[in-house]
């Protein structure tokens, strides 16, 4: 007997020490080194093209866009354009230039952003991004990308914000003047609201805040009336699930219970509304007073219809077996699968699945009549949420904005000039035209006639520089290298060190 547990001993210590090998092993395993822009100088004239023009949804057909470095510096009719010097010629004929994208909605996530992340945007002609904060703590990383990527060096997205701060989350007991006054050290980021921040923190937060020039953004404050944190001068509002949480009556029962509950108080769960009678009793009149003030205030609306899809079709083999899911390391495939195994379960239960999709529908209806009335939507995508692909899936955002209503030219709207707007830059972006930066689609259909359309990638222009299909192509197989594999595994161990170091105790709240 003592020799069997001595042999049971002596291999479950191989094994273990195995184990530890291998992860050290996958720790110290190199990480590929990240993708650089291209270093091009040339100037170059795209013949003969159709532009899109977004805005008056029209095409302007067959002129001459004159690119040099990353600016655009002449546009005349396609036979009437010569300018002196080397210039690279790209016929254009039959094929269509507009904007690139913007994802107001994105999540780096983790410090291999770069591996995994940065060239999907690209390859699928997402170039500006506004990050919503991550869960471990990289504003170090993303100050330095944000940089290296306007240098032209990173390969990536321009981070025109990020979020280096959150309020309202999980474990928060920031001193919100302490949070604003970090915030304002960096012009160029924002702070983000989360569910959970109850009225006194949050309307000093908003005071201060505006008295300091600092934006705060995000999820529209679970205890407090939307109407008060528009006029609070919250900038946006994420997600679709704002408009029916709040246009029924019981609203101000749904906002007293979770005063309660984050307010760590005795709370009644029973006293909370249910998402089907809330759906059931929609209330248009709030719902229309909600919009008034939004667009009085000119609070922007990003409603992420992507992730009520998701909840809708998680139980839909198809849906769940995306081919995009070879961009995905193992680590996050398991946490998605886990996420996604809930919402199987949730949706068993009698009326759920009808209730998921009767959600999904109604909440495309709501951004339709929300445009309608003057909102200002912009298109986002909760990337690295379960199955939602950088890049990829904001184009799924822009066909659920057109299945809302919207027509393409105006889904197309809330991905180029309404993002533009939002960060006060429309002279430089949003449309081809004259002096603005050359940050392109050349496309081989019109997405005014279909938004798919706009996926029809055939170059990219960013930062002065030209990607050809085949470029793109070579950036998916670069993540899907680092996605697979023992590369894969070893991102995955990296990540997830990353994420238990950052979210101890003591590490949550170190600024």
């Amino acid at each position: 007997m003592k020799k069997l547990s001595f042999k049971i001993l002596k291999y479950l210590g191989i094994l273990l020490g195995t184990v530890f090998l291998f992860i050290l092993f996958l720790l110290g395993y190199p990480t590929a080194d990240p993708l650089s822009q291209k270093a091009n100088d040339t100037s170059y004239i795209i013949s003969n093209v159709n532009i899109v023009d977004i805005e008056l949804d029209s095409i302007i057909e067959r002129q001459s866009v004159y690119i040099e470095k990353d600016r655009i510096l002449k546009i005349s009719p396609a036979d009437s354009m010569s300018v002196d010097g080397e210039i690279e010629i790209i016929d254009g004929s039959g094929k269509y230039l507009m904007s690139s994208l913007w994802d107001m909605h994105s999540h780096l996530g983790f410090q291999v952003a770069p591996q995994l992340l940065m060239p999907l945007h690209i390859a699928n002609g997402v170039t500006n991004i506004r990050d919503m904060h991550s869960i471990v703590r990289l504003n170090k990383e993303r100050a330095q990308w944000r940089k290296e990527i306007e240098d032209g060096v990173l390969l990536g997205p321009r981070i025109l914000t990020f979020a280096d701060e959150i309020v309202g989350a999980n474990y928060d007991d920031q001193n919100v003047i302490d949070v604003v006054d970090r915030s304002q050290k960096d012009d160029r980021t924002y702070i983000k609201i989360y569910s959970g921040i109850l009225e006194d923190r949050y309307f000093k937060l908003a005071e201060y805040a505006k008295s300091k020039g600092v934006d705060f953004a995000g999820h529209y404050p679970d205890a407090i009336n939307p109407i008060d944190a528009s006029r609070a001068g919250q900038k946006s509002f994420e997600h679709a699930l704002i408009f029916i949480r709040h246009a029924n009556p019981m609203g101000d029962s749904l906002r007293a219970y979770y005063n309660t509950y984050y307010g760590d108080g005795e709370y009644d769960r029973d006293s909370k509304p249910s998402g089907k009678e809330m759906l059931a009793q929609f209330d248009s009149d709030l719902f229309y007073e909600l919009l008034d003030v939004m667009v009085e205030e000119e609070t922007y609306f990003c409603p992420t219809h992507v992730t009520r899809n998701y909840e809708a079709l998680a139980t839909n083999e198809a849906f769940i077996s995306d081919p995009n899911l070879k961009y995905i390391p193992l680590g996050i495939k398991f946490i998605w699968d886990g996420d996604a195994s809930g919402m199987k379960e949730y949706a068993a239960k009698e009326g759920n699945q009808q209730y998921l999709e009767d959600l999904h529908k109604k909440g495309l209806e709501l951004t339709g009549l929300a445009h309608k009335r003057g909102v200002k939507i912009l298109a986002g995508t909760d990337n690295n949420d379960p199955y939602s692909f950088a890049g990829f899936t904001l184009h799924t955002e822009l066909d659920q904005l057109v299945q809302a209503g919207l027509s393409p030219a105006e889904a197309l709207e809330t991905a180029t000039i309404i993002p533009a707007e939002y960060f006060d830059l429309r002279e430089e972006y949003g449309s081809v035209d004259v002096n603005k930066k050359a940050d392109l689609l050349l496309l081989s259909a019109n997405p005014l006639q279909e938004i798919k359309n706009a996926k029809s990638i055939e170059r990219l222009f960013f930062n002065g520089s030209m990607y050809t299909d085949e470029d793109l192509e070579e950036m998916k197989d670069y993540v899907e290298d680092n996605a697979n594999g023992i590369a894969g595994l070893s991102v995955s161990m990296k990540m997830f060190i990353r994420m238990a170091k950052d979210n101890r105790p003591e590490a949550r709240h170190q600024h």
